[in-house]
């Protein structure tokens, strides 16, 4: 009875972390690499990382999300990690128990260089000047970023303009581009993936417009000028109006019967 419930209880073990495996490709590996290597300098590895053998704080990461500085094995990150609330608390340690397992990462497992994008591409992207391959929609729609466009972008999404800083530069945005986090952006772009292509472009211009574009005093500055110049047409409108119907004098009436 005694070995029949270790064998239950290592078999039970077994599926969980398979369970851990799956969850984390198809959540976490677009990030922080599928041997949870992670990107040096930007996307802290898991492989080899003691903080994830505290099953408590990787629940807690993998659901809310974590960002600040942090140091991995010597190794200074300075990103935010979005949270995954589509990620339910014992997917969560499943994930957990399953990178308590992983070891240092294999030298052959190690991220390819990154290819730089190419941000005049990624403008073009951004604004919609060029389509998405699979017919995604563009970023401005929206988003927006400091001293692009006269409209500024759409309000429903965060402002970019820092974003580059705050997630991981170049390459903690390439990959988080193909494959979003956030449940709004993942169900946007649900069958309509962006293009490794695409995404490093993408992520070279939000790193170059967070060294070069200065942010304005207000995302809705062309909205407010735009709208104010309206109110000015109406009241001038307006003025003219009562012009035309004010009482005439008696100069006036005069003026009036002689031409007739």
């Amino acid at each position: 009875m005694k070995r029949a419930l270790i064998a239950l209880a290592f078999l039970l073990g077994v599926g969980l972390a398979q369970d851990g495996k799956a969850l984390y490709e198809r959540q976490c590996a677009a990030c922080h690499g599928p041997t949870g290597q992670g990107v040096p300098g930007a996307i802290p590895p898991l492989a080899g990382n003691p903080r994830v053998r505290d099953e408590a704080y990787v629940v807690r990461v993998v659901r809310g999300g974590i960002s600040g500085p942090l140091e991995v094995n010597g190794v200074a990150y300075n990103g935010t990690m979005p949270p995954l609330p589509q990620v339910s608390e014992a997917e969560a340690r499943a994930i957990a128990q399953y990178l308590a397992g992983l070891g240092e990462a294999p030298k052959e497992a190690a991220p390819k260089p990154q290819v730089a994008g190419d941000p005049a591409l990624g403008r073009a992207l951004y604004l919609g000047q060029k389509a998405l391959q699979n017919g995604g929609a563009p970023c401005q729609a929206c988003h927006t970023v400091a001293g692009l466009g006269f409209w500024g972008g759409g309000s429903m999404g965060k402002d970019l303009t820092d974003a580059a800083k705050r997630l991981g530069g170049e390459a903690g945005l390439a990959a988080l581009l193909q494959n979003p986090a956030f449940p709004v952006m993942r169900a946007a772009y649900q069958g309509k993936p962006l293009t490794e292509a695409e995404a490093s472009a993408l992520a070279a211009f939000l790193v170059q417009v967070s060294e070069e574009a200065p942010r304005p005093p207000s995302r809705y500055l062309g909205r407010f000028l735009v709208a104010g110049l309206v109110l000015f047409g109406v009241f001038l409108l307006y003025q003219a109006a009562l012009w035309q119907l004010r009482p005439q004098s008696l100069a006036e009436r005069v003026r009036k019967e002689l031409r007739r």
